[in-house]
Parts: structure tokens; C-alpha cells; sequence
């Protein structure tokens, strides 16, 4: 059965439910669009960040699974470093052991979508952001800030999706004339030297909107269909009967009295069925 809600399913807004969701997310949104950009002469990669929690409380990049390659520490020569040198080498007057403990090393998966001119030389013309929670909050959120900051200064243009309710994100307060909404959609479109900086909100009740990307001219903006890679993700993410509308509580933070009535009423809708 597909998922009860017109627009965003806000019991997905819980992990190990977000992780998968996301990963899915943005591939679908890559491959509907892929089509569509290749007519306009652009590619559409999926790149991934991974950052990972040093016991110091620092997230630094450890770049790609497959690029990270782990030595093997059961070699008795790595107890014993520069034995096999030919020259005499200084004396350390001090070493502090550090043992990583892999339960405790946080990893923060990141995956975005970033558009390039085909050709020999792929410029990068815009990048999309599907926020998670550790975008929005804890030690990772900082590190999201500089690289968003990033975007935001250079020539591409940058397209930010938050479909999640809880944790801080800079942009909404960049429209206070908009009213106060449970998920936002931000795009700076570059104009020369500066940027227009584009708001959407939307309620729990909206359907999910087709969001034009900026390309840059001379090429119109590409389409992308928020809904349609919405339907996808979720039927590739959520196991049939995974989630319990009518018996489960909305993830936190808490809906206000009028969105927590109508997500009831639509779980009940479903269970009638």
C-alpha cells in the first residue's frame, strides 16, 4: 500500500527510517532528472562525505568506503616504527598512545547531488543538499555549515531540501516573512556576483512540489520532481508493514495540536481501508 500522505510521511523522520530514505532520496532524484539533464548538456553525479567522530569531539573527512584502506595493525613492526631504517633517527622524548575504540567513532554518511556540463571540462553548475539530522544539530553540524557556506559563496547554484522537522536550520530565518512551516526548500540562484535566495515552505498537507534547479543561462532551470523521487524512496525504504500508522507516535519534535489531528485522522483513513 503506498505511503498515506500527500506530501512528507513525518514517522520517517526517525532513524535507521531516515538513513535508508535518504540514500534513496537522492539517487531517485538523480536518476528522474538524469534524462531531462543530459538534453541540456549536464550530468548528475551522487558524491558522498563521510565524516567521522574522533573521541576529541571533532569531525574531520574520511572520504569515500572504498578510498579508506586499513593497515594491518597485527604486524609486530608497526609496534616498533622506523626499525628497518638505515640512518639513525631522533628520539621521540614523549608518545601518547591513542586507541580508537570502533564503537565509539561516529560516522556521518552525506549524500548529495551535484550537476556538471558534459564535456571535457565538467563545470559545476548546481548541487543539491537533502538535509539529515546531523546537518541540523551535534558535533557534524558545523562542518555541514562551512561546506554549505561554500556553495553559497562560489559560482554554482545550490538547492537545499529540509524535510525534517526537528534541529536548526540557518535558512529559514533568512525569510521571516514566510509563515513558520514544518519543512523548507532553499535555493540560492547565483546572479553574476551575487544571488537570489529563494524560499518554500511547506505544511505536512502539501503535496511535494516540482522545484526548478538553476543551470544557469542559456539553459532553463532543471525540473526536479520532489514527489515522484519521494514515491520511489519510500517504496524501496519502508518493508511493507514496517510502520504503524495507527499505533506509533510521531517522531519528535512534537506536531501542534492542528497537525497532530490531522496526521490521527489520516492514520485512521488508512486502517479503514
Amino acid at each position: 500500500m503506498p505511503y498515506p500522505f500527500p506530501g512528507m510521511d513525518p514517522f520517517l523522520e526517525v532513524n535507521p527510517r531516515w538513513e535508508s530514505f535518504h540514500a534513496w532520496f537522492v539517487r531517485k532524484l538523480a536518476e528522474q532528472s538524469l534524462s531531462k539533464a543530459q538534453d541540456l548538456g549536464c550530468w548528475i553525479d551522487v558524491e558522498r562525505r563521510i565524516y567521522q567522530l574522533e573521541p576529541s569531539g571533532e569531525a574531520v573527512i574520511i572520504g569515500e568506503p572504498d578510498e579508506t584502506v586499513a593497515a594491518d595493525s597485527s604486524n609486530p613492526e608497526w609496534c616498533s616504527p622506523g626499525s628497518q631504517a638505515s640512518v639513525a633517527l631522533a628520539e621521540p622524548k614523549a608518545i601518547h598512545e591513542v586507541v580508537l575504540d570502533a564503537r565509539s567513532l561516529e560516522r556521518v554518511k552525506q549524500d548529495y547531488l551535484v550537476v556538471r556540463e558534459l564535456g571535457q571540462f565538467a563545470r559545476v553548475l548546481a548541487a543539491v543538499e537533502l538535509l539529515s539530522p546531523a546537518n541540523k544539530g551535534g558535533s557534524y553540524a558545523a562542518r555541514y555549515r562551512e561546506k554549505r557556506l561554500r556553495w553559497l559563496t562560489g559560482r554554482a547554484h545550490f538547492m537545499e531540501i529540509d524535510l525534517l522537522r526537528g534541529g536548526d536550520n540557518p535558512s529559514r530565518r533568512l525569510f521571516p516573512e514566510l509563515p513558520p512551516a514544518p519543512y523548507f526548500i532553499f535555493v540560492a540562484r547565483k546572479t553574476g556576483l551575487g544571488r537570489n535566495e529563494e524560499g518554500y515552505p511547506l505544511r505536512l498537507q502539501d503535496p511535494l512540489p516540482v522545484i526548478g534547479l538553476p543551470l544557469g543561462p542559456p539553459r532553463p532551470d532543471l525540473p526536479l520532481d520532489l514527489a515522484a523521487a519521494f514515491r520511489a524512496a519510500y517504496d524501496l525504504s519502508v518493508r511493507p508493514g514496517s510502520i504503524h500508522y495507527e499505533k506509533e507516535e510521531v517522531p519528535e519534535p512534537a506536531l501542534d495540536v492542528a497537525d497532530a489531528a490531522w496526521v490521527k485522522s489520516v492514520a485512521q483513513t488508512r486502517r479503514a481501508r
